[in-house]
């Protein structure tokens, strides 16, 4: 069962993260605020511009563990 949380995750990088606890939503996590959203197949472009854009609701997003497959330098 996953857990999902609310608040800053414990390090900077990218977490899933969404409104509606969906684990395809990736969001950058920058020390002081959540992205906009990135997906499994978005593009570079798209995904280094949702890295740029500040989240205009951080306070309705939840974040959950990084998957096991994920490279082991992206987990805390």
């Amino acid at each position: 069962m996953t857990t999902w949380r609310k608040g800053p995750p414990p390090s900077v990088g990218w977490w899933p993260a969404s409104y509606s606890r969906d684990p395809d939503a990736h969001r950058y996590y920058n020390g002081e605020w959540w992205s906009a959203a990135a997906w499994p197949d978005s593009s570079a472009d798209e995904v280094a511009r949702a890295a740029c854009s500040k989240e205009a609701c951080p306070d309705l997003i939840e974040w959950t563990d990084r998957p096991a497959w994920w490279p082991e330098r992206s987990k805390t």
